[in-house]
């Protein structure tokens, strides 16, 4: 299943994260920091609820599990061969145990550094059920499937990842043992986007064909004078940095572990992580752009080819109109998690009753969201020449990328935005009436028995539990509703929201749940081993899909708009799982699973109309729209001479008190969905020290989009996996081959334009090895998706590309030493 179905922690806490959701962003963490992993796909009553896919706890080092004096370092240089940069990173650990080992300190720390470059060409979606036109000869087609815009994408990253991580244990004796530690995460992702955009408009398409299967437009033309009201068209060259990151991470933890006898134990653990993505005001966004012709080609790898943009040349510079300034239009994030939790362990003299457990465990969260954001559209509309030398508008060439032609003109957009200023039209980011503030209390109670008995010569156990959970919810928003759209000037692709009065609102909801569990582990033979567990999990909803605000969009095509939902309940799914393990071979073993999961109260994301009143209508008095497709057309509209096929709004009045009805995006529960399937796997190692591991998951699902564009609902993440990995161990010598392979999967029911997004078939070789100089160093080397293999994504049908993304290979060099 997909991230937000499984439940990361870290050392058994839950990790504030500085995204929008609840799924742990690993990226954040350095892998030297690691020790290991344990990863639980059924649930048991003692693991924290959340995680209907699985609980994942990643586990960190500590000073008692490396008594003595330890140090351990590494260095290496990582190569990436699309920005042709080579940048170091490094690590250390030091650890040291005291007074016969009953006080230890460790302290580590990591940085990393790269200069990354990605490059991809994208839409932000495909656009369904269109009337596709043009002024010339009227409608071409109906009920058609366009991409919303087409672009051409270099984005160059600067990115560096520091950790530090710093732990105390005290043991007084062997009964007692208290740990004190806490860790911080710093990820800074630096990042200059640069662009040839394309936006297209149905009611302004020449020459086009269209795949009658799909109703898909494979190859169309968008051309100067045959638009309707959208505006003659434009080459773009977009520069922003919405792609930068800030994220900063976290935690302090106290874990108290205590015998208090022979039969009885506590341990206590209290927490607090906090994560922050603070971006707000600090992104922006410019656009320069030419009117000019362009012809969409979509039959192959998608490409746009612009005129006078042939053969390696360029257009003249003069032809550069401004279009467009923002900044800011970027959430930050703030994520603050306190946790508190008792689990006692019962030991009693009873021979079928094993060990009992039983605990509570209390969570305290915030989440909160606020974006700072600035606008200077006076320029909007390619009016304003682009004035030679003020901001350095030259040639970006890339040559061709995914076999596309890759030149276009780019430039200094600090020197974009002085520009501006100096005009008199300023951009002055302010704080934003969108904000909100989640607070989540969980409280969870627990008790499971373990039973040992033998049927035969076969061992018996069987874990029998239950959890109950409670979960409150406060949602606290400031959002300004909608009560004007007018168009911004020499712009008819872009309307301005008028906002009405900031307005303070909350709300709340609760919910219980009671999660059973029976965990079945039959010992056939020394070696043979069945289980079988039956139980109940959940799922709460995504923190954003929480928040009741409502965001606008700004095209007067579509009156879209999307929010959340604060009365949300979790998915609650009903599973068993069956798996055989033979451990035939010291080193070998062979398994066989197969699984099923009833998933309810599934959060589907729906559309559906919302009326929204239109209370300052007085502003409407230079309001421009067009009779043909514009819904914001009132009666009374007269054509306006000085543009023909343009109207203006003739009175004021034939707006006032109005309403407009907005297609609103928004999660709900209600659907259910089934998820069944089976797993195997294989390691194997031969006594010459090669070996191999091989594994691959079948799922299936009776959620599933098919090409019914009113069908919304269907289970994201679920997708057919194989790997295989080839290594050798043997004396100094470790090598490793990788072969990890994804097959196609819905990555978001609701992507761009409500349409939703695919991932095709992914699959990338990875290999490393490493020689052991001595018993104190060891060099190895890395090499990432060393066949440079593209990520593609497409929308509902196969022929709808929505992005094809090239992340290059890496390749690293390094020392590690031991002592």
């Amino acid at each position: 299943l997909g991230p937000q179905f499984n439940t990361v922690l870290l050392n058994g806490r839950q990790i504030a994260t500085d995204s929008g959701g609840r799924e742990f962003n690993f990226d954040v963490l350095s892998a030297d920091m690691i020790s290991g992993a344990n990863v639980y796909k059924s649930a048991r009553a003692n693991l924290q609820e959340g995680g209907i896919g699985a609980t994942v706890n990643v586990t960190t080092h500590r000073p008692f599990d490396l008594p003595g004096l330890r140090f351990f370092a590494s260095a290496k240089a990582m190569y990436e061969n699309l920005s042709e940069q080579t940048r170091p990173s490094g690590s250390f650990l030091i650890s040291n145990t005291f007074f016969d080992d009953r006080f230890g300190v460790l302290l580590s720390a990591s940085r990393q550094e790269r200069e990354v470059q990605i490059n991809r060409i994208e839409t932000a979606g495909w656009r369904p059920g269109q009337t596709i036109s043009n002024r010339n000869d009227g409608v071409l087609f109906t009920n058609a499937f366009i991409p919303r815009n087409w672009d051409q994408v270099v984005d160059r990253q600067k990115r560096t990842r520091e950790n530090a991580n710093l732990v105390l244990q005290f043991a007084p004796n062997d009964d007692l043992s208290i740990t004190l530690d806490g860790y911080r995460s710093r990820f800074e992702v630096d990042s200059l986007v640069a662009s040839l955009a394309s936006w297209f408009e149905p009611d302004r398409v020449g020459r086009a064909s269209i795949d009658p299967q799909t109703r898909t437009l494979l190859n169309f033309t968008q051309g100067i004078g045959l638009h309707q009201g959208s505006g003659d068209p434009a080459t773009d060259f977009v520069s922003h940095t919405r792609n930068s990151r800030d994220a900063d991470n976290r935690g302090v933890g106290l874990n108290v572990e205590y015998n208090l006898s022979d039969q009885w134990s506590v341990r206590v653990d209290l927490s607090n992580t906090e994560a922050e993505n603070d971006r707000a005001g600090r992104d922006r966004f410019n656009v320069v752009g030419m009117i000019n012709n362009y012809q969409f080609d979509g039959s192959g790898t998608p490409t746009v080819t612009h005129d006078g943009f042939g053969g390696g040349a360029l257009p003249d510079p003069s032809r550069a109109r401004l279009h467009y300034n923002d900044k800011g239009n970027v959430f930050s994030q703030e994520d603050e998690i306190d946790e508190y939790k008792a689990d006692f362990t019962f030991m009693p003299n009873i021979d079928i009753v094993r060990e009992m457990k039983f605990g509570v465990y209390h969570q305290q969260r915030e989440k909160r969201r606020f974006q700072i954001f600035g606008l200077q559209c006076q320029f909007c509309g390619y009016g304003t020449p682009a004035p030679s030398g003020a901001f350095n508008l030259r040639p970006l060439r890339m040559g061709n990328y995914f076999n596309v032609p890759g030149n276009f003109y780019t430039y200094d957009h600090d020197a974009y935005v002085r520009f501006v200023a100096e005009q008199g039209f300023p951009i002055v980011p302010r704080l934003l009436d969108n904000r909100y503030k989640i607070e989540e209390e969980v409280t969870s109670l627990y008790i499971d028995f373990t039973l040992s008995y033998a049927i035969g010569d076969m061992p018996l156990s069987v874990n029998v539990g239950t959890r109950y959970a409670e979960t409150d919810i406060d949602v606290g928003a400031v959002q300004r509703f909608i009560s004007d759209l007018i168009p911004i000037a020499r712009d008819f692709t872009f309307f301005e929201s008028i906002l009405g009065p900031p307005t303070d609102f909350s709300k709340g909801s609760s919910y219980r749940n009671l999660l059973p569990s029976a965990d079945v582990k039959l010992d056939v033979t020394d070696d043979m081993v069945l289980r079988f567990s039956l139980y109940k999990s959940l799922t709460r909803p995504t923190m954003s899909q929480l928040s009741p605000a409502t965001l606008f969009g700004q095209f007067p095509q579509e009156l879209t708009a999307n929010g959340g939902n604060p009365a949300l309940k979790p998915f609650e799914s009903q599973n068993w799982d069956l798996s055989f393990e033979w451990y035939y071979g010291e080193n070998s073993a062979v398994s066989v699973a197969v699984f099923n999961k009833e998933i309810g109260n599934f959060i589907a994301t729906l559309t559906g109309p919302e009326t929204f009143p239109m209370t300052d209508r007085s502003a409407a008095d230079n309001f421009r729209c067009s009779t043909a497709n514009s819904p914001l057309c009132a009666p009374g509209a007269l054509e306006n001479p000085t543009n023909p096929g343009v109207d203006v709004v003739a009175t004021t009045e034939a707006l006032n008190g109005s309403s407009e009805i907005y297609q609103v995006t928004r999660p709900q529960n209600g659907e259910s969905a089934k998820v069944d399937g089976y797993e195997i796997a294989i390691t194997h190692v031969f006594e010459n020290g090669l070996g191999l591991i091989a594994n691959a998951t079948e799922v299936d699902s009776n959620a599933r989009l098919g090409a019914d564009t009113g069908r919304t609902f269907a289970l994201e993440g679920i997708g057919d996996s194989q790997n295989l990995i080839v290594f050798y161990e043997r004396d100094n010598w470790q090598l490793r081959l990788a072969y990890n392979n994804r097959e196609r999967f819905l990555r978001q029911t609701g992507g761009g334009s409500g349409e939703p997004i695919n991932t095709d078939e992914y699959g990338q070789w990875d290999i490393s090895g490493s020689y052991d100089i001595n018993e104190n160093f060891t060099v190895f080397f890395e090499g990432i998706n060393i066949t440079e293999e593209p990520l593609t994504q497409t929308g509902r049908f196969a022929n709808q590309i929505h992005s094809i993304e090239d992340n290059g290979a890496r390749y690293a060099i390094g020392i590690r030493g031991n002592f």
